[in-house]
């Protein structure tokens, strides 16, 4: 193995030039396929984050009279979840009819969230907040903003506003709102959504306090695998009346929303992204298609062009089977040196693909319509993976050995006579 070692970097090195571009498609074609999964991995990893927050962590519990239930199971269901789950009561309120105002201007709301800070802590904490915070909000009229709502209302924190929106008697009501915190957020689940305090945000609409429309569980190892959804079905079945798991939440709301004593249903987070499962769909089959044609390119280019070195190497392979060297043995020359070029490639492949992951978080794409979903503080953050990295170059090595294997069996299959008699 050392000899064919030593033989096949010796011909690399004489032969570098014939070599160089396999060298270069190697080089862009695994850069290429790894910074396309860093970046999409960063992306849908930004957008599942921003989904937990607005949706209030891994899971929710949704169900009972009118899809209203008591707060108090909050309490009931914990022993069904881990020790350290986070379990809280949230308010959802449809903002259609509400508004916030600050002298003279005023912005529409798409959704009021009414959360129990005290018991969100944590969630709230994880917000990029450019001003404030969510510190010492339970219990009070403080508000949290998305930056661009500050903006068209151009406040700031500590400024007093006015939340006014129509009560469940279709009256007017107005409530003083402060604001506690302005946090950078301008995607779908953020930008026309605010956070208050959930009682107050009850009395306000004179929605009892006692119910909440949800309850949401942020669990401590984070998403749920399908056997744990799985058991924790199976355990509040034995207390409550369970829908069946769901892959798209609107399933259950169809079936069950103008029912009498509608069951509960527990809701993992995919299930509530399903209006935007098509773009994942699509980045996802994008990056993949990409990938794929890249490895067909690098294995073709490299089977190809061994297929035509081999050829006019045919009077050296000549040689060796005419001092006695075996065919298995000229087979590994090759093959180490496709080994070695693949190796060299794919490590520089690797590079590019991270220094490409750290130039593109440097970029700021706030400006792109409806990106800021994917994006973290306005930039792009991919998540490098050597693990990918790795399948990446398993699934080139074994495919281009073979391919070349394949490519140069003609020349290899020749006698010594044949082989020597050959003019290159």
């Amino acid at each position: 193995m050392t000899d064919e070692l030593k033989m096949g970097l010796r011909s690399l090195i004489y032969r570098r030039k014939q070599y160089s571009s396999l060298f270069c498609a190697c080089l862009f074609g695994v850069a290429v396929s790894l910074f396309c999964l860093y970046s999409v991995n960063g992306m849908l990893s930004a957008l599942e984050d921003k989904a937990r927050i607005y949706y209030g962590g891994d899971l929710q519990f949704l169900g009972g009279w009118g899809m209203n239930q008591s707060v108090e199971n909050t309490q009931n269901i914990a022993p069904y979840f881990p020790p350290d789950s986070i379990i809280a009561e949230r308010f959802d309120f449809d903002a259609d009819y509400a508004a916030f105002y600050f002298e003279g201007t005023g912005v529409r709301q798409r959704v009021i969230k009414g959360v129990n800070f005290e018991k969100e802590k944590k969630l709230f904490a994880s917000f990029n907040y450019i001003e404030g915070s969510a510190e010492g909000l339970y219990g009070t009229n403080g508000v949290l903003l998305s930056e661009p709502i500050a903006q068209m209302l151009e406040v700031h924190v500590g400024d007093e506003i006015t939340f006014m929106l129509r009560n469940g008697a279709w009256q007017i009501n107005t409530v003083p709102l402060i604001v506690k915190g302005i946090f950078r957020d301008s995607s779908l689940f953020g930008m026309y959504t605010s956070y208050m305090d959930r009682e107050l945000l009850c009395s306000a609409y004179g929605y009892p306090s006692y119910l909440c429309n949800r309850i949401c569980i942020t669990l401590p190892d984070g998403r749920p695998s399908q056997k744990d959804l799985e058991a924790f079905q199976a355990s509040l079945s034995q207390s409550f009346p369970m829908y069946n798991l769901v892959e798209d939440k609107q399933v259950y709301y169809d079936n069950c929303l103008y029912t009498d004593n509608p069951p509960y249903a527990l809701i993992k987070l995919s299930a509530n992204l399903q209006e935007i499962q098509i773009i994942i769909d699509a980045m996802k089959a994008i990056v993949a298609f990409v990938i794929i044609m890249l490895l067909i390119i690098i294995v073709t280019g490299v089977s190809s062009t061994f297929r035509v070195i081999a050829m006019k190497r045919i009077n050296e392979i000549g040689i060796y089977k005419a001092i006695g060297m075996k065919r298995m043995r000229i087979y590994g020359m090759l093959l180490t040196e496709t080994l070695l070029l693949l190796i060299a490639g794919c490590l520089a492949g690797y590079l590019l693909s991270c220094i490409l992951t750290w130039v593109i978080g440097l970029i700021n794409f706030s400006f792109i319509p409806a990106f800021d979903i994917f994006l973290i503080n306005g930039k792009m953050k991919g998540i490098i993976s050597f693990v990918y990295f790795i399948l990446i170059f398993i699934v080139i090595l074994v495919t281009t050995s073979l391919a070349v294997m394949f490519a140069v069996k003609k020349s290899v299959s020749v006698t010594p006579c044949q082989a020597l008699a050959v003019t290159e």
